[in-house]
């Protein structure tokens, strides 16, 4: 799978002092893999799904499937489009619903993607480390 980097540079600086970081990913078309970028998204693992910029999405044929209606910290209600799409990171892949982030929306990665890529949070080293899996 070959990736362009993408810069995402809307984070804002009070963003990452609240103890987030960031990580590059790979975004992908699930139908054509060559279809992809390389993008930098925040780690949120409060945040439900990843957050990736519509225009970007789109630019890559990932087709929205729905809308649905998602809540700020702030109690901010906002409805936004999602859609399927490829993750990976450090060797993983993963299928995951994406949100075509708007304009003001910051560009995350959120839990569902985490589990999906088997990956957690460490907060300490402000970096993702591989879970353990369970199988109960």
């Amino acid at each position: 799978m070959q990736a362009r980097a993408e810069s995402i540079s809307r984070t804002p600086p009070s963003i990452l002092s609240m103890g987030l970081f960031r990580v590059r990913v790979v975004v992908y078309n699930l139908d054509d893999e060559r279809r992809s970028r390389e993008i930098e998204l925040i780690v949120d693992a409060g945040a439900t799904y990843p957050v990736i910029p519509a225009p970007v999405a789109e630019r890559l044929g990932i087709r929205a499937s729905e809308d649905m209606t998602f809540t700020l910290a702030n109690g901010t209600r906002l409805a936004r489009k999602v859609g399927w799409a490829g993750l990976a990171y450090d060797g993983r892949k993963t299928h995951t619903r994406v949100v075509f982030g708007g304009a003001e929306d910051v560009p995350l990665l959120g839990a569902f993607a985490l589990e999906g890529l088997g990956y957690e949070v460490d907060p300490i080293a402000k970096a993702l480390r591989p879970a353990t899996q369970f199988l109960l």
